[in-house]
């Protein structure tokens, strides 16, 4: 049986520490460098420690939800840190929305010491977290990306494993892209509604309610699905016919 440790227990960690009393697990240990969220981690009944080395020599599976890279690289590979005392077939699974080059860089000072990571990217903020609504997007070794799933599946409705190690990390950046990207689009249609005379709360209203059809719930329709060409189908054939 896994012994599961958590390093990070802010808002996010809190929050997947929440879905796992659910579940049943009853016994962790989780370390953060700010007092507070730690009491809250103990709040839960989970034991504290006083490192992040600590975490790894009780836990042979260890959720990592820091803030930024440097808190990645320093909480893992930094003095007192997980790779500090973790044992070999340690499982690592890095939340944090940092760069693919961080997380392969943990990765790959890790596997020199027989340690496996992935990078399990959460798609969605506390509240949805507590839901039950998270997604995680992962990238990973087969085996190892398996060996997560029934944990990850605690915290979260499903896992999308996008393939070796770092790809979760891009998964999210690509998510996090088009959701910003959506918002300048409806930025720019309600100021063409204002232009018209429509009061821009009624023209998001009316989008909200009448809704269109994403190009995502019809992707295999408008692009290629065996993944030989990712441009838009009618691009592609525009494309052709020039070349012709």
């Amino acid at each position: 049986m896994e012994k599961v440790g958590m390093v990070g227990s802010g808002a996010m960690g809190l929050a997947l520490l929440e879905r796992l009393k659910l579940a049943g697990v009853n016994d962790g240990i989780c370390y953060d460098v700010y007092g507070p969220a730690l009491d809250s981690a103990r709040a839960l009944s989970y034991r504290g420690a006083s490192s992040a080395a600590e975490v790894a020599k009780q836990a042979t599976l260890i959720d990592i939800a820091v803030r930024t890279d440097q808190d990645m690289l320093d909480c893992v590979l930094g003095a007192n840190g997980v790779l500090d005392s973790a044992q070999a077939g340690t499982l690592l699974l890095l939340h944090s929305s940092v760069l693919s080059d961080t997380v392969k860089k943990v990765a790959a000072v890790a596997r020199a010491k027989g340690i496996h990571a992935v990078d399990a990217c959460m798609t969605g903020v506390p509240d949805t977290v507590r839901a039950g609504n998270l997604s995680f997007v992962v990238g990973g070794r087969d085996e190892d990306v398996e060996r997560a799933k029934p944990h990850l599946l605690k915290m979260s409705k499903e896992v999308f494993h996008m393939g070796p190690i770092g790809t979760g990390a891009v998964g999210k950046l690509i998510k996090n892209m088009l959701g910003g990207a959506e918002t300048l689009i409806v930025h720019e249609a309600i100021q063409i509604g204002v232009a018209g005379g429509i009061p821009y709360p009624k023209a998001l209203e009316m989008m909200r309610r009448i809704g269109h059809n994403s190009v995502l719930n019809r992707w295999q329709r408008t692009f290629d699905p065996s993944g030989s060409d990712p441009l838009p189908r009618s691009v592609a054939a525009i494309r052709s016919q020039c070349i012709e």
